[in-house]
Formats: C-alpha cells, structure tokens, sequence
C-alpha cells in the first residue's frame, strides 16, 4: 500500500539523458507544480551545461547510476528514458531497481525480446511502464472519428489506408543532423518505421482500436542521396510500407495500407482513409505551430472530414476541434503519465495496447526479414 505521505510529496523527475528531448519533458516537468524536483544524467559536459541554462534550479549528473543511488525511489517519482534506443533497455531496467516508475521515449526497445524483459521488470517492481509514441493522441479529431465508427456513422469499415511520404526529412541528416546515431541500425533500433511508424499506428489503433493484425507483406527501402552522409553509412530505412489485416473489437476483418517516407525521390504525399459502406473518414493530427498559446487554436484546428452520400452524391462534412502544437505534443507524454499514475484518465498506453502496438510495429521488421506473415493478439 502506498504511504499516504508519498501521495502529497513533491514529484521528482529524473531525466535519463539531457539532450534536446530532454528539454522538452523538463518543461512538462515545470507544469507539475512550483516544488517539482528535476534531475538529469549526461556524459556530455557541454550537454549538462545547456540543460543548467536552461532549467537552472535542476541537479545534474555525469553517471545516471549515481543519479537513480541519490536517494530511495518513492511513489512520486519518474525516470524518463531520453537516450537513444539501444540503450532503453538497460537504462529502464536500472531505473525499476531504483523503485521508480518509467517514461522510455519511443521506440520503447530495439527487440520484442528487449520489451518482454522491461515489462516484466516493471512487474517486478511493481512500478509503470510507460513510453511516449501517445504524444500525437488527446485530438478530439480522434475520439470523434472513433464515434462515428462505433455508432455505424459511415457503415462497416472495409479499408484504411495511411500515406505519409516526404522526400527529405530523414532523422539525423535533414531533420536533427547533429544525432547521426538515427541512421546506425544498432543504435537507433531501426529507420522510419520506429521513428515515425509507432505513431502513425498509435495514432490509428487509437481509433480503430483493433484486437489483432497481422502483417502479410512488408517492405523496406533507403534510396540514395547527394545529401548523404560518408560516415557513418546509412543502414536504417528511410521508406517502408506494408500491407495488413486488422481484427476489430466487433469481429470486423480490415484490410490496412500503411506507407510512411523520410527520404525517397518524389512529390510530398498524405493520405488517410478509411473507407465504409455508408460513408468515409479522413482527419488530421500533426501539429502545424509549436505552442497553441502562440495561436487561434480553434482556427488552426485538427479538420475531421465526414463523407456521405446525399442523392446520389458526395457529400463532405468537416468539423473542427481544438488544436495543439509541436511543443505541447512533446509535453504530453511526461503529465499524460503523471495522469496514469494517479489513477487519472489519461491518453497514455495501458501495458496490453503497448505491447501490442510495438508488437505490430516489430512485426513489419520481421515480416521483411522472415518472408512470411506476422501475427499479432492483444493481449
């Protein structure tokens, strides 16, 4: 049972890395109340000194280990994993045998195997298990699509789709070119699938809500640019795609295209579908601003597009719902957590929707590499 003076304390936020993600969970840090305590661990001297610029009332490490052994893990405290994936592994198991609760960044591991061993770590120390592929969730687009789906507002969904393809937004060249690591499979896990894949399907599973998919085909690509670098040499995807059936809560069997691209030879595309008998839905979810507060967030809010047929003819019905920004987004899954802990509603993944969501996302790797289809259960 917890000790009722845990529940009152001050919550204590200690960031596993201090680069720039960590800057923005230490902002939602700063929104946890005047007496939030915030730590940060970082080899890096230049990237300690810039964090103390930044939050200058924040105690910072050199060894993440000495930061978690600095005092007993209490009910109130949460370590953020904000390091490149090949080290989640074993920066989350360090911080359960510290007694605290876990934010890891997306993706959560680099391997299923890796997700078993943190989510059984997390049981262990009867401590959560959170990761942030949720951030792009707590869009009224979303619940109000789920809705119309769930009332039969556009008939018995027969296909989705998704399409996100742009030339030249590759992690770690034209996006954040100072984190070369994004293009090295053995240290950021994978390319586009992991980078911006896992929410594209958070993302859509939060809609569609589906019980089990399987991957029947899947592809990978990394076309060659005048952009890229010599060192280190790319071997990370920057085009991927796969074609999957989903199982819906009430039996329906859906076929799913799924495209997503960071670099590849070619116009921008976006698409999102999904298709039903007596109608159509297409909305919105990426922020175009970074803070709401800096706009109309009505004006400039996520447009949801009803499709129906009137007479014969189409008919579209937009609506509009409160937007957020890129900053707000990245501040999510920090109090979006804090909600899950304390018993709150929250956006955040329950541990079943985690696991299976990294599970399909896994699954388009392993069907590329194995030949064959995948399949995945909710647990």
């Amino acid at each position: 049972m917890t000790d009722a003076n845990e529940t009152t304390a001050p919550w204590r936020i200690y960031l596993y890395g201090a680069g720039s993600i960590a800057w923005r969970h230490g902002a939602a840090a700063e929104r946890l109340g005047h007496d939030v305590e915030l730590f940060a661990a970082d080899p890096s001297i230049k990237a300690r000194q810039a964090f103390l610029e930044k939050f200058p009332r924040a105690t910072v490490y050199d060894d993440a280990e000495v930061m978690l052994a600095s005092s007993a893990g209490q009910q109130r405290d949460i370590v953020v994993i904000a390091v490149p994936p090949c080290l989640h592994h074993a920066a989350t198991l360090l911080a359960f045998q510290s007694n605290r609760h876990v934010l890891c960044e997306k993706p959560l591991a680099t391997s299923e195997l890796e997700m078993t061993q943190m989510l059984a770590a997390s049981e262990n120390s009867g401590r959560m298990l959170g990761e942030c592929s949720f951030r792009y969730l707590g869009n009224g687009a979303l619940d109000r699509a789920r809705q119309l789906i769930n009332t039969g507002a556009i008939g018995s969904v027969y296909h989705v789709r998704f399409i996100n393809r742009q030339p030249r937004s590759r992690a770690g060249i034209e996006y954040q070119p100072s984190s070369r690591w994004f293009l090295e499979k053995d240290k950021s896990g994978g390319g586009v699938v992991f980078d911006w894949g896992v929410y594209d399907l958070t993302m859509l599973f939060d809609v569609l809500r589906p019980i089990a998919a399987t991957v029947n085909h899947a592809w990978l690509a990394t076309p060659k640019t005048g952009a890229d670098p010599s060192s280190p040499v790319i071997s990370v995807e920057t085009h991927a795609g796969a074609t999957l059936t989903l199982t819906l809560e009430d039996g329906t069997v859906v076929p799913f295209d799924w495209e997503r691209a960071s670099g590849f030879h070619g116009d921008p595309q976006v698409a999102l579908n999904v298709d039903g008998t007596a109608g159509a839905l297409t909305w919105e979810w990426v922020p175009t601003f970074d803070y709401k507060d800096e706009v109309d967030e009505t004006q400039e809010g996520f447009r949801l597009v009803h499709y129906v047929d009137v007479g014969g003819k189409v008919e579209a019905r937009e609506e509009k719902f409160t937007a957020f920004g890129w900053e707000d987004a990245n501040q999510r899954p920090l109090l979006a957590f804090v909600d899950l802990i304390e018993g709150r509603d929250s956006v955040a993944l329950s541990k079943n929707r985690l696991k299976f969501n990294f599970g399909v996302a896994s699954a388009i790797y392993e069907c590329v590499t194995e030949g064959k289809p995948v399949h995945i259960q909710l647990k």
